[in-house]
C-alpha cells in the first residue's frame, strides 16, 4: 500500500476504525467550515447574499479538494430555503482540481434538485451529519458517489448543509484491505444496508445485502438525545439475514462503525 493511499485512513488502528476513520476524517474538516459559514447567518433580519456565502465558501472548498488529504471531488455549501437574501436557494459548490462551481439551470428546479435529497434532508432534519450513499450524481457529475455532509446552524437555526463528494470507485482501493483483515467476504454496508464497498467481488456496490444491519437513528432529532443509542449499543456486533443468493443459509456478522450510520457485515464464520 501507498504512502499516498495510506494517509486517507488510519493504518495501524483496529481494521474497523481504519474503514471508519476514511468517513470520520473528511466529516471532521467540513465541520471546522461551520463557525463561519453559520456566521454569516447571525442576524437573520440581514441574511448574507450569495456572493458573501460563495466568498467564504469557496477557500474551504478549495483547501479541502486540493489538500490531498483525502480524495474529495466536490464540496461546499447548500443554503436552506429563503435562507439568502438575493435566492430563494443557493448551492455554493466546487468540482475537480479546476474548482468549477456547480451552478443550477433554473431557481424553479432548484428545490426538487436537492430539497429531497438524502444528503441535503438528513443533517436538515436531524441536527446529525450523515454520509450518502452510493447514489448516482445526477446533479454534480453523474458518477457513482458518496457524500458526507453537516448541518450549519445559526442561533440555533438549521440555515443549510456543508459537505463534499468522493466517488465510490476511489473507495476500493483505500478500504478494501481493511475489510480483507476482517473477512475475505466483508461488506462496508450504509444505513439502509447496501454495499459500499465489498472485498467479495460477487457483491457489487449498491447490492442490498443486508436491510436492518445499521441501527436506525435517523429520524431522531439533536434536539431529543436521550433518545440516541448509545455508543455501545451502536457499536454492539449482532447479526441480520442477508438478501443476496451467495449467502443463502448464513447469518451475516455486523459490525458497527462507532456512531457513523455505516457497518461492515460479513459470514458470522470464516
Amino acid at each position: 500500500m501507498s504512502s499516498t493511499t495510506d494517509r486517507y485512513v488510519a493504518r495501524g488502528t483496529h481494521p474497523l476504525d481504519e474503514v471508519g476513520s476514511f468517513f470520520d476524517g473528511i466529516l471532521a474538516q467540513v465541520s471546522t467550515w461551520v463557525p463561519a459559514l453559520g456566521a454569516l447567518f447571525d442576524d437573520p433580519l440581514r441574511p448574507p447574499s450569495t456572493k458573501a456565502v460563495n466568498a467564504v465558501t469557496q477557500p474551504l472548498a478549495a483547501g479541502l479538494i486540493n489538500s490531498g488529504q483525502w480524495p474529495v471531488v466536490g464540496a461546499g455549501f447548500v443554503a436552506a430555503e429563503h435562507a439568502i437574501a438575493d435566492a430563494v436557494w443557493h448551492m455554493a459548490w466546487w468540482q475537480g482540481e479546476a474548482m468549477e462551481r456547480l451552478v443550477l439551470p433554473a431557481v424553479a428546479s432548484a428545490s426538487a434538485a436537492y430539497t429531497r435529497r438524502e444528503w441535503f434532508t438528513r443533517p436538515m432534519d436531524t441536527g446529525y451529519a450523515h454520509v450518502t450513499g452510493p447514489y448516482v450524481d445526477f446533479l454534480c457529475t453523474d458518477e457513482y458517489t458518496m457524500t458526507m455532509t453537516v448541518p450549519v446552524l445559526a442561533g440555533g437555526r438549521r440555515v443549510g448543509v456543508a459537505g463534499a463528494d468522493v466517488f465510490v470507485e476511489s473507495l476500493e482501493p483505500l478500504l478494501l484491505p481493511a475489510l480483507r483483515k476482517l473477512h475475505p467476504a466483508a461488506a462496508l454496508v450504509n444505513h439502509a444496508g447496501r454495499v459500499i464497498v465489498s472485498a467479495e467481488v460477487q457483491v457489487a456496490a449498491g447490492t442490498l445485502l443486508a436491510p436492518g444491519a445499521v441501527p436506525r437513528t435517523s429520524d431522531i432529532s439533536a434536539e431529543d438525545d436521550a433518545a440516541m443509542p448509545s455508543r455501545g449499543e451502536l457499536e454492539a456486533p449482532r447479526f441480520v439475514q442477508p438478501r443476496t443468493p451467495l449467502h443463502a443459509g448464513e447469518r451475516l456478522l455486523v459490525r458497527p462503525c462507532g456512531t457513523l450510520p455505516l457497518a461492515v457485515v460479513h459470514p458470522s464464520a470464516g
